[in-house]
């Protein structure tokens, strides 16, 4: 007993002395108001995740009603919640949007969001915001399984992970909503439970999810730490590689569409619309107010993209019950901004997000 109670007082005094180390190196970490997941530059997919699942639990500290924005990264450059603020000085806009994300991995977010939600009362007069566009309805097999985004070692895995199931794994009890505890719990204990986790929020991006994954196979976890007592001989500096001139914005933004076409293996599946329509359910049942807002995209994109139109045909298709039920509301913004506004195929340039979130807040 004397052992077992020494050995957990030095895991104590370890922990804190690791704390201690955090705090003094990266500052005490708070959760950005409004929320927001976007980094300021953007660090990488996994990273957002990990903010949307640890930084959601700050949206119960809402007062009042609330815009809630979720969806891809076109949705998370064009409404970000200062520039937003500009437009709509009154409206509290929180932006859980997240670069990369197809329909399932916005589903896994809103379980956080639904979670940390604030009183019915707030609920029944806040908006929930899902902005979606087509190259969002990638099957989950050719999405989670891109070797573009995904390693190759969890390729090889018979399951497939988006981006915020990986992240829930650092604390899978409480950051997964299909654990016990996440179902049962009410919502300020699961918050709760999170806040052990956000002091080391700093230092996670540095460290594996956990000791199974496949993303072990990067970089320092598999050297050999022998390799670092060798005595290493001076290396001749590189030439410097000349630099290429930067292409065109058309040349550049028409292979960011190829690339989008590729990935959709020449047909849109049903399997997200389907998602789309339950996560619609989910959402209006928490009281939310519901609106599915399409994206703006270049007209040449539009008339390009052999997507496009089956896309929107498919989309009214889907939502045609909900709407007519007014469980949800569309609003179409995809002609909405002019060409000269894009830095690509979907995104928006720095200058003219002023204008993007004018042109959402102006149609809500």
């Amino acid at each position: 007993m004397k052992n077992l109670g020494l050995a957990t007082l030095f895991a104590v005094l370890a922990t804190a002395l690791i704390q201690i180390g955090i705090v003094v190196v990266y500052g005490w970490p708070t959760i950005p108001w409004p929320v927001e997941v976007l980094t300021h530059p953007r660090v990488s997919f996994a990273e957002e995740a990990r903010r949307a699942i640890f930084y959601s639990s700050g949206l119960a500290k809402s007062k009042q009603p609330m815009v809630v924005i979720a969806g891809g990264s076109a949705a998370q450059e064009g409404y970000q919640p200062e520039i937003v603020r500009v437009v709509a000085p009154n409206l509290l806009i929180h932006n859980l949007s997240m670069g990369g994300a197809n329909i399932t991995a916005v589903d896994q977010i809103i379980d956080h969001v639904l979670k940390a939600a604030p009183s019915s009362e707030i609920m029944g007069h806040s908006l929930l915001v899902l902005s979606i566009t087509y190259p969002m309805f990638i099957p989950d097999q050719r999405r989670w399984r891109d070797p573009k985004f995904v390693p190759a070692d969890a390729i090889k895995q018979d399951i497939v992970l988006t981006d915020i199931e990986r992240e829930a794994m650092r604390c899978p009890s409480v950051c997964n909503p299909g654990s016990r505890f996440f179902k049962i719990a009410p919502g300020w204990l699961v918050a709760l439970a999170k806040e052990r986790y956000t002091l080391f929020l700093p230092i996670i991006r540095h460290l594996p999810v956990h000791p199974g994954d496949p993303l072990l196979s990067r970089k320092v976890w598999r050297q050999d730490p022998r390799k670092f007592l060798e005595p290493k001989s001076p290396k001749k500096p590189a030439p410097e590689a000349p630099i290429a001139p930067p292409e065109p914005y058309l040349v550049m933004a028409h292979k960011q569409m190829d690339y989008l076409t590729q990935a959709m293996h020449g047909s849109l599946h049903d399997e997200q619309f389907e998602k789309l329509k339950t996560l619609i359910n989910k959402i209006q049942a928490y009281g939310f107010r519901v609106v599915v807002v399409d994206m703006p995209l270049p007209s040449w994109h539009r008339e390009k993209s052999p997507f496009f139109a089956l896309y929107q045909t498919k989309l009214r298709t889907a939502l045609a019950s909900q709407l007519d039920n007014k469980q949800a509301e569309f609003v179409s913004l995809t002609e909405a901004i002019p060409d000269d506004e894009f830095r690509d195929s979907v995104h928006p340039k720095a200058e003219a997000t002023t204008h993007w979130a004018r042109v959402l807040m102006e149609r809500l």
